[in-house]
């Protein structure tokens, strides 16, 4: 087991890394700089990992903050980053859909998105990236159990699967309230979808302008200083 620290771009809160699991990447970064101001609000992780979208979360001022995740060893090392800037959360083991907890402010998820074709035989990475362990109907489920009334969530996406994306909110009766769409500079189409989801009929949104990577890197320095 090899685990390395990094800084979490934009913010600079250390992240300590396991080899095992995905690695914080341009994903993690944008959406969780695609928060809004979390000040004084509880915040769930689905699919924390090592609580790399929690310490964004912190620095976006929530209070506390929960996680869960399939992977026990992956929530020993969230456990020790979230430690290095609060003692206020809890990691639960497990999956989402058997987890038992009251409704939160704000849920998050950088969900695996890839559908179930040329499937790798290294289980973090398969459960990390390929729909099985997390279908899309499923999250949408989670959202609703567990956001409050008044509550938000927050997901990065396919572009091209935003079709099913808008199915979901349309089944659980949920709201699009912003959207931002990532590109990468060697591509005519997006790659990614940023949203910010409340409960309630669809309605008017607000189109960010979008964000643009570099073969999985960030293309300019321009684009930090605007999230």
């Amino acid at each position: 087991m090899t685990k390395k620290t990094d800084y979490l771009k934009f913010i600079d809160y250390e992240i300590t890394q396991d080899e095992r699991f995905i690695k914080a990447s341009s994903d993690t970064a944008f959406l969780g700089m695609f928060f809004d101001s979390l000040k004084g609000k509880s915040v769930l992780d689905i699919g924390t990992n090592t609580g790399a979208l929690l310490l964004y979360a912190h620095y976006h001022g929530a209070k506390k903050l929960y996680g869960v995740d399939i992977h026990e060893d992956a929530l020993k090392t969230a456990e020790e980053n979230l430690k290095r800037y609060t003692d206020d959360f809890e990691l639960h083991a497990g999956r989402v859909q058997d987890l038992e907890m009251e409704p939160v402010d704000v849920v998050v998820c950088n969900p695996p998105f890839f559908e179930m074709n040329n499937v790798t035989e290294d289980k973090y990475f398969r459960e990390a990236m390929f729909e099985e362990s997390l279908p899309l109907d499923d999250l949408f489920r989670a959202f609703r159990k567990f956001m409050k009334a008044n509550g938000e969530a927050y997901l990065i996406y396919q572009a091209d699967r935003f079709p099913e994306v808008y199915e979901m909110c349309l089944k659980y009766k949920l709201k699009i309230m912003k959207i931002r769409f990532v590109h990468d500079i060697h591509s005519r189409h997006a790659l990614r979808i940023l949203l910010k989801l409340k409960i309630g009929k669809m309605s008017k949104l607000k189109v960010y302008e979008p964000l643009m990577i570099d073969n999985g890197r960030y293309a300019d320095i321009v684009y930090e200083k605007q999230l």
